[in-house]
């Protein structure tokens, strides 16, 4: 799949799919930043780097070792998804992925996207197996991982606490 791509959503609106180049990163470091401020959804509340290392880390990136892709709609930033293959030998047949999408761009499809661009990029470069955590309470992303061929490989049992309760973290792979 050649990037840019863009993809229509179930709103019908359009999203560009492209990789994130070092202008986006206070974009990113805001995004993320609101996602984590939810609680709900991803592990961080606020990224650790601030926005100059994220502009290095996306200027420096290999693009045969990691792939950072931002989801556009509308001239807004809504959502990234990051692959990174793991840096060791017996490792580097893997990516590690995450996923997060800004509130109010949720269940349009953005998320089917930047995963179906991610997946077809570790096709392209070798990649044998992609791998994500996913909290049990995060069912519209289960049920978008399990549709693109994810299964269940784990269970951190109450990895997690959220609003004061235990929650499962679901160790997810995808064989290519």
């Amino acid at each position: 799949m050649a990037l840019p791509t863009s993809t229509r959503l179930k709103d019908g609106r359009w999203a560009i799919i492209r990789r994130a180049q070092p202008d986006d990163a206070e974009a990113w470091v805001s995004n993320v930043n609101a996602i984590g401020a939810e609680r709900i959804y991803i592990m961080t509340e606020v990224l650790p780097r601030s926005v100059d290392e994220v502009r290095k880390q996306f200027g420096d990136a290999d693009p045969r070792r990691e792939l950072w892709l931002l989801a556009e709609v509308e001239g807004t930033v809504a959502g990234g998804a990051d692959f990174r293959r793991g840096i060791h030998t017996k490792n580097s047949h893997v990516v590690g992925l995450g996923v997060a999408i800004l509130k109010g761009y949720r269940g349009i499809g953005l998320g089917d996207a930047l995963m179906r661009a991610g997946i077809e990029w570790a096709r392209d470069v070798g990649v044998r197996r992609l791998k994500l955590g996913v909290f049990e309470t995060n069912e519209r992303a289960l049920a978008l991982y399990r549709k693109l061929g994810f299964v269940e490989e784990g269970r951190l049992k109450g990895e997690v606490v959220l609003d004061g309760k235990p929650v499962d973290e679901i160790l997810m792979a995808l064989t290519l």
